[in-house]
């Protein structure tokens, strides 16, 4: 199955061919920071961020080359994640080399205004209540999980440890305060993610991703 991605740029193009840092393109689309175009931009990036992270904590999604696989639409600006390759027990030759629990560049803080800017906390604010509304939900996406590794040959539901790592990655026995102490935790080590930096320069000297 196929599905198209309408008026979308890729990461990789906006910096190949504006030479402009992700923030810089967002003002030249859609002018200054107080302005109801850049601010309404701004808070769709940063809600679909914010659902982006989750789902690739949760499903462990892999081989996350921001600057090529995932997209920004152009009206409006949301980020959407295409070609979902590798996801919870399988990565990339299977080296398990992304150790982040999502990919959160600085180029995507600098949209958000900064680690003190108040979409940045909105930010963590609807990772929190998301993962507390998926947790309702866990025991329908496990049985999902289970039904489809049935029988299945998809290196993503070999082992005993799928099932045991997704319903751990729900955290059910944490408190909503434990939850936010960990929501911090993931998005900072995300942030200083060293594996995730060798792996962007990997693709880039590989296959030019920038």
């Amino acid at each position: 199955m196929i599905e198209p991605v309408l008026n979308a740029v890729s990461l990789h193009q906006v910096r190949k061919q504006s030479q402009l840092s992700l923030l810089d393109y967002f003002l030249q689309e859609h002018g200054s920071y107080t302005t109801e175009a850049f601010l309404t931009a701004q808070r769709n990036f940063v809600q679909s961020c914010a659902g982006y992270s989750l789902i690739c904590y949760l499903l462990q999604v892999k081989d996350r080359q921001v600057r090529h696989t995932q997209f920004l639409t152009v009206s409006p600006r949301h980020i959407i994640h295409i070609d979902f390759g590798f996801i919870l027990s399988s990565s990339p030759r299977n080296l398990g080399f992304e150790t982040s629990a999502f990919k959160l560049t600085s180029e995507f803080v600098d949209v958000m205004g900064g680690l003190e800017g108040d979409m940045f906390i909105y930010y963590k604010m609807l990772m929190l209540q998301g993962l507390i509304a998926a947790r309702k939900h866990m025991e329908k996406v496990l049985q999902i999980v289970e039904i489809m590794q049935q029988g299945s040959h998809l290196p993503c539901f070999h082992g005993s440890s799928t099932i045991r790592g997704l319903k751990e990655r729900f955290h059910m026995s944490l408190t909503e305060e434990q939850l936010q102490l960990l929501v911090e935790q993931l998005v900072d080590g995300s942030m200083r993610s060293i594996t995730t930096k060798l792996y962007d320069s990997f693709q880039y000297v590989t296959n030019g991703i920038m």
